[in-house]
């Protein structure tokens, strides 16, 4: 459970240590590509105007060797738009809105374990 600690710790402050220098973050129902861990960071960063995480909490993780998929338990709260998760959509119909689903993850030597 080496890399399932270490990504939680990400989770709870995203560091670029812990990321490859090649990591890629894609959100695949609206087709957000963010590469290099550099780019991640400032990404995570500066989506904090427009949503605020009040939870994220691992439901389930397969870990192999090298990789590990995990299903997170996310609650979101978005305060002015839907940031990456519902891009141009009008601020009226997302701001104020608190939303929980589920995320999946999927690392594959990218997190470093200390």
């Amino acid at each position: 459970m080496a890399l399932q600690a270490a990504y939680e710790q990400f989770l709870a402050a995203p560091n670029p240590a812990f990321l490859a220098n090649d990591a890629s973050l894609h959100y695949v129902t609206t087709l957000i590509s963010i590469n290099g861990s550099a780019q991640i960071i400032k990404h995570l960063k500066g989506q904090t105007g427009d949503l605020k995480k009040n939870e994220e909490k691992v439901l389930a993780a397969v870990e192999g060797p090298d990789s590990i998929a995990l299903e997170v338990h996310t609650t979101i709260e978005f305060l002015m738009g839907g940031g990456s998760y519902l891009p141009k959509l009008d601020d009226n119909f997302v701001t104020d809105h608190t939303v929980t689903l589920p995320v999946v993850s999927h690392a594959k030597s990218g997190i470093e374990t200390c």
